[in-house]
């Protein structure tokens, strides 16, 4: 298995705020930029993978983040364009219409996958979008190619067949023809970065070294009962605070947080989140920051505090609907506004109503002919 710090994730997939900002703002920029040219462009849209190791091509990022180019706001037949935040605005809502698809409560029972595989598609979809703009590229296409994708990642194939039967299911009906034409887009998109850590398994290691730790007199004195009770803490204790913290990271693998800090920080930030959220008098208060101070280095316990006390706060924001989380608080009157404002300027869609136009045409020439 590859060691995350020698990993594309680590190494060219950890971005800034304003990292993020400029990659997303650069993707809207570029795709307005190819929409705004004259005539309609033959052949499939163009596909950019910029955002790959973004925060270390300085020249380039330092280009991107100065750019006052000014791009056409609308296109050429006068329909505006979508923003960057109105793009994120439908990246996060598909983004958290995996788990239906893929994943332990997909509706597709033939698509009931271990959490991993939705984790999985959830980045390598929002790894896309980082570069790309969804007025170029629909996301309903990339979502199931996404999800495609972390079955053969994870290890847990299925038959594409059974992902358009899923997104019926869903009623999203994506054929099998465009999941395998996106499923090549997404590659170049991601650069064919693949690998994927997700903080699950981070969370459980932290729980189980806990339970260990905690039995000894250093542990002892950093865990209290609210009850009162005077005891020492068995492995049945910490699962309350095991399950809501997988709960969260539910929340994060959605979000933008994945680009943010690394799955150990998320996977300790969710079970600090967690402990202090539990209000049981059965379950027991520890003191995460205590157990940095013992378990860590000493070069390294202050900058783990740091992370894991400012990701905390940020987690705790997830349920507002924050950091592109859409899972909560989704503002649905504002995303139907933004779809039928996509639907008018993105590529091709002219070309399917001018088909569609034809062939009502030729329908009824054909009606008139046999008439005659």
């Amino acid at each position: 298995m590859c060691d995350y710090r020698a990993s594309t994730q680590l190494n060219d997939w950890i971005f800034s705020f304003e990292d993020l900002e400029a990659c997303r703002k650069h993707a809207n920029h570029m795709a307005r930029k190819y929409l705004s040219k004259s005539g309609e462009k033959p052949g499939p849209s163009p596909f950019y993978k910029f955002a790959c190791g973004f925060s270390k091509k300085k020249e380039i990022r330092e280009e991107i983040l100065a750019l006052d180019e000014e791009i056409p706001v609308t296109s050429n037949d006068g329909h505006p364009f979508l923003d960057p935040q109105e793009e994120e605005l439908l990246v996060a809502f598909y983004v958290a219409k995996i788990p239906s698809l893929l994943g332990p409560f997909a509706q597709n029972q033939y698509l009931r996958r271990d959490i991993k595989a939705t984790a999985t598609a959830a980045l390598l979809f929002r790894r896309f979008f980082l570069s790309n703009s969804v007025m170029l590229h629909d996301p309903k296409h990339m979502l199931v190619a996404a999800a495609f994708m972390a079955t053969k990642v994870e290890d847990c194939q299925t038959q594409v067949h059974h992902l358009e039967e899923g997104t019926k299911l869903m009623n999203t009906s994506v054929c099998q023809s465009d999941i395998l034409r996106a499923e090549y887009i997404l590659l170049g998109g991601i650069n064919c970065d693949l690998l994927c850590f997700h903080p699950y398994k981070a969370v459980l290691a932290f729980t189980e070294d806990l339970r260990t730790f905690l039995k000894g007199d250093k542990g002892r004195e950093l865990a209290s009962f609210p009850n009162g009770e005077d005891r020492p803490i068995i492995g049945q204790d910490l699962s309350p605070m095991h399950s809501a913290a997988r709960a969260l990271v539910d929340d994060v693998m959605v979000s933008d947080i994945p680009f943010l800090y690394s799955p150990g920080q998320i996977g300790l930030a969710a079970l600090m989140v967690s402990n202090e959220q539990i209000n049981k008098r059965e379950v027991p208060k520890i003191d995460l920051l205590g157990y940095i101070e013992y378990r860590f280095d000493d070069k390294e316990k202050a900058h783990v505090k740091d992370r894991v006390t400012k990701l905390s706060k940020i987690l705790m924001e997830l349920k507002e609907g924050k950091f592109g989380c859409g899972n909560h608080k989704v503002d649905l009157q504002k995303l139907k506004i933004v779809h039928k404002k996509l639907k008018k300027c993105r590529v091709g869609e002219k070309k399917k109503k001018k088909r569609k136009t034809d062939s009502k045409e030729n329908g009824i020439e054909k009606k008139k002919s046999r008439t005659d």
